[in-house]
């Protein structure tokens, strides 16, 4: 208990004294204001130094520091032992102290320092003891440990005797500022990286004389030189635009309109070859700068896509139209020489086979149809049968549109014809497929439909469509000769034809 009363006491004592130098302070600080003082000493390790307060320096003096007072900037001064021995009022709002907390205190109680580089802070105090004062910018953590980013300048102070007697420091928080050039530069990095990165060529132009100030490097690739050729050059210069007068034009219509587009703009790289390109100009200000900027993009595959999708949708119009008509034909054919009690199976295969060869079309994108292909899809019925009882042999040949058609609508017609009548009608009969090209005297390709193993073939005493697609079909769809002969193991077909009618690609077999 009697420990305790002890330590109030002292601590009472203590608060006691401070309040009463606080007091001595506050007055003190009355008199100078008041011109009561004509000379301060203050006691550093060096000895005591006088200070005027009266006569032309001390007005000096008071003058100066009424200008301080009044600045935006804090303005702290410190002695030799960086003690503040002064702050003006803006320093006392930056750092939140009151002069009458910070006097005294060490600069690194009111803030700390950080620097950019470890060893600028080094630079700097060697900037200040050679040349008197130093400027540049650092960070001050302030003692809520905020950071703040300022701009400072430094000069040392001297004594009635001109030796150095501590700093006065004008700062200026600029955190604001670095922020936004922070984003200023952010922004900067970014737009630069879509800019090098853009697919589209890219240039800007100034609209006073309408020359390029900057190209990104997929124009420059277009156009064929680097953008230190195409800077200060107009859009005519460099090959964009046919007219010089047409790029006036362009930047009377930008700076009314802030837009213009050209859809398809023919252009001509050095190296000769064609583009088609769509361009965009927009005005717009960059720093309260008005610019172009143009969006070039090369169209011509696209343009050449589009316009293979409307040779496409032509050559597709056309075939429609060839496949109806032969529909049409294969319909009336088969009612006319048919059994009416069949028609319907009938015409439905044979509407089929059509289909097959059609979807195999459809696949190459009308390129032609490999004869294995062809073979595959006309005898689908009879797959578990393919490689056994039926064969097919023969090099790598791709017909054309119109043989695949009417070799098609052959061996389906074969093959119907074999299942009823003929060497698949039975189990132990077999068909072989073989096709060939012959480059001696002519280069020609030949089918043929060989039966084994069937019943006898004769010929029938009527002529049906069956024969009609066998025969003068097949031979119009290759500008060939169609044969076919009866044994005792059943049918042979044989189809030869030139081979620029016959194949899309002349594939010459050994």
């Amino acid at each position: 208990m009697l420990a305790k009363s002890s330590s109030f006491s002292a601590l009472h004592e203590e608060n006691a004294e401070l309040r009463a130098r606080l007091d001595e302070a506050n007055e003190m600080l009355g008199a100078i204001r008041g011109g009561e003082v004509d000379a301060l000493v203050v006691q550093s390790a060096d000895g005591p130094k006088v200070y005027a307060l009266q006569g032309q320096d001390a007005e000096n003096n008071r003058f100066r520091g009424e200008m301080l007072a009044q600045v935006s900037d804090a303005v702290i001064a410190a002695d030799s032992e960086e003690r503040v021995i002064y702050l003006n009022l803006a320093a006392e709002r930056l750092y939140g102290f009151d002069a009458s907390e910070a006097l005294g205190r060490p600069l690194s109680e009111i803030y700390q320092s950080r620097w950019p580089q470890l060893e600028d802070r080094a630079v700097a105090k060697t900037i200040l003891d050679k040349c008197g004062e130093w400027r540049g910018e650092c960070i001050h953590i302030l003692r809520d440990g905020r950071e703040m980013n300022v701009e400072a300048g430094a000069a040392v102070l001297r004594d009635t005797t001109g030796l150095s007697a501590g700093t006065l420091s004008v700062v200026r928080d600029v955190t604001g500022r670095k922020r936004h050039e922070d984003e200023v530069l952010v922004s900067e990095v970014r737009y630069r990286r879509l800019f090098e990165a853009a697919r589209d060529g890219i240039l800007i132009l100034d609209p006073a004389t309408g020359k390029i100030i900057d190209a990104n490097p997929v124009v420059t690739q277009m156009l064929g030189c680097p953008d230190t050729r195409l800077v200060g050059k107009t859009l005519f210069e460099v090959g964009l635009l046919t007219d010089d007068g047409v790029g006036h034009d362009m930047v009377a219509e930008l700076k009314r309109a802030n837009q213009i587009r050209f859809e398809n703009l023919p252009f001509e790289s050095p190296s000769g070859r064609h583009h088609d390109v769509e361009f965009v100009a927009n005005l717009y200000s960059e720093n309260d700068r008005p610019v172009i900027q143009c969006n070039i993009r090369d169209i011509t595959e696209r343009r050449r896509s589009e316009e293979h999708v409307k040779l496409l949708m032509a050559e597709v119009n056309h075939r429609a139209k060839n496949m109806l008509a032969v529909v049409q034909a294969v319909a009336y054919q088969t009612a006319k020489f048919g059994d009416p009690a069949t028609l319907a199976d009938r015409l439905s295969g044979r509407i089929g086979a059509l289909a097959a060869g059609q979807d195999l079309l459809v696949k190459s994108q009308w390129q032609g149809v490999e004869v294995a292909d062809l073979i595959t899809a006309q005898l689908a019925h009879f797959k578990d049968l393919m490689g056994a009882r039926v064969l097919a042999d023969g090099p790598p040949a791709l017909l054309t549109a119109e043989a695949a058609q009417g070799i098609g609508m052959a061996l389906h017609e074969l093959a119907t014809n074999a299942a009823k009548y003929g060497a698949l009608s039975n189990s132990e009969g077999r068909v072989r497929i073989v096709w060939q090209i012959i480059d001696d005297p002519k280069p020609t390709f030949s089918i043929s439909w060989l039966e084994e193993g069937g019943p006898r073939a004769e010929a029938s005493g009527r002529r049906g469509f069956g024969q009609i697609v066998m025969g003068r079909m097949a031979e119009a769809a290759v500008q060939g000769v169609a044969r076919i002969t009866y044994g005792a193991g059943g049918l042979a077909w044989t189809l030869t034809a030139p081979l620029d009618d016959a194949l899309a690609t002349a594939k010459v077999g050994p």
